[in-house]
């Protein structure tokens, strides 16, 4: 769920734009780690809060050579969970 210190964007960001977040502000890591890990578990609400922070661009897909097949379903929360787990816990 959203905190008052890191709320909900107004439009998710790209895998890049996260990825330099996370890389630039540890405690914004550490939040979306935490979420990671709540919605890797099934809480609705944690997923509720990736889904607003975070949707992969096609192209940034494209560029780590993930099928075409495979796209829409990286796109959602309880995938995409794999493409920020790497960054979040740095």
């Amino acid at each position: 769920m959203p905190s008052k210190q890191f709320p909900n964007p107004t439009k998710p960001h790209s895998l890049k734009k996260i990825v330099k977040k996370a890389l630039k502000n540890k405690k914004y890591a550490k939040f979306i780690h935490g979420q990671v890990r709540k919605a890797r578990g099934g809480d609705a609400a944690a997923k509720a809060t990736l889904n607003a922070h975070f949707k992969p661009q096609r192209s940034e897909l494209k560029a780590l050579k993930i099928a075409p097949s495979k796209m829409p379903m990286l796109a959602q929360c309880t995938d995409n969970t794999h493409l920020l787990d790497f960054t979040a816990h740095v």
